[in-house]
């Protein structure tokens, strides 16, 4: 069955859901695929039978959230999880990954009955069909969060750059130019803590009920988070880190919560060297960290005591 990469919010958390603009990119350090688990070792077969289990109860929703144009064949859904299927996935659980969103594009792209057409149609992509699919698609990730814009499952399955522009506007994006200089590098970090996306966004839209706290998010995703966005995809060296010098200031200052707090000090040494800068990776609260550095040899060393992964230089 189809092999699907993970993805990374690289920009727009929460901006996404606030008019914000967001960029997603694939991430092939991880991916997931569907199996059935009769082919698995024994080692592997109790994980299997919790992926199995845990699928048969997102089928019941799937059954339930299905409409004329996206037609899922549920009934082969079902047979298939009595035959053994689960995930096959190494995209870790609660790190901003995607890692529900890489199974909600598995199940979408297996049993969506007409999955071959949908697929022909993103050869010619078009504002129109790209909404359409994320709000399908958005409606089976809620399972897992409660909320959710599709924009995840979305990605994975073009598996290519997306930009959100805006409410009316998604368009395929060209990165930089990738080298292997070093020059300037995107990385994760990994904290050792999985978190819930849920919770964080609870969190989140508590914070939001404060009128003071809404203004200056309002004015950050508008000054720092888009800025990022079009710095970074222009290759505006100089733009691109102050943006990212304020991106960090400020979820450190007004969302220190979102960082586990043994991190806080990193994140604060990076803004006061400029070494380099971390932000929250997706929904925040542990997982992954993102990075951003001119000085990957020197952050190495700073951030040694830490796992960390490059995932783009350019």
């Amino acid at each position: 069955m189809q092999q699907l990469n993970s993805k990374i919010l690289l920009f727009g958390e929460y901006a996404l859901l606030h008019e914000g603009m967001a960029l997603v990119i694939p991430c092939d350090l991880y991916n997931g695929r569907l199996d059935f688990y009769k082919a698995t070792t024994a080692s592997e077969k109790k994980i299997a039978l919790q992926s199995n289990e845990f699928l048969k109860k997102f089928c019941e929703f799937v059954a339930s959230h299905t409409n004329e144009k996206f037609v899922l064949e549920v009934k082969q859904f079902e047979q298939e999880l009595e035959q053994g299927l689960f995930f096959r996935s190494t995209i870790p659980q609660g790190y901003g990954l995607g890692s529900s969103g890489a199974l909600v594009a598995a199940i979408f792209l297996r049993y969506l009955r007409k999955a071959k057409n949908v697929k022909d149609e993103l050869k010619h992509v078009t504002y129109q069909k790209l909404e359409e699919l994320k709000n399908n698609l958005g409606k089976l990730e809620s399972y897992f969060h409660g909320m959710s814009s599709g924009l995840d499952p979305l990605s994975i399955i073009l598996n290519e750059p997306i930009l959100y522009k805006n409410t009316n506007e998604i368009v395929t994006a060209k990165l930089p130019l990738r080298t292997e200089t070093d020059e300037n590098v995107v990385f994760l970090l990994d904290t050792k803590h999985p978190r819930s996306t849920s919770d964080m966004m609870n969190r989140f839209n508590k914070l939001m009920e404060d009128d003071v706290f809404k203004a200056k998010f309002g004015e950050y995703v508008i000054n720092n988070n888009n800025e990022a966005i079009q710095s970074f995809l222009n290759n505006d060296s100089e733009s691109f880190y102050t943006s990212m010098h304020n991106l960090s200031s400020f979820q450190l200052r007004e969302m220190k919560d979102f960082f586990p707090e043994n991190f806080r000090k990193d994140v604060a040494k990076g803004l006061d060297n400029g070494d380099y800068y971390l932000k929250i990776c997706g929904a925040g609260g542990g997982g992954f960290m993102l990075g951003f550095t001119r000085d990957w040899e020197a952050t190495q060393a700073k951030l040694k005591d830490y796992t960390l992964k490059k995932i783009y230089s350019y």
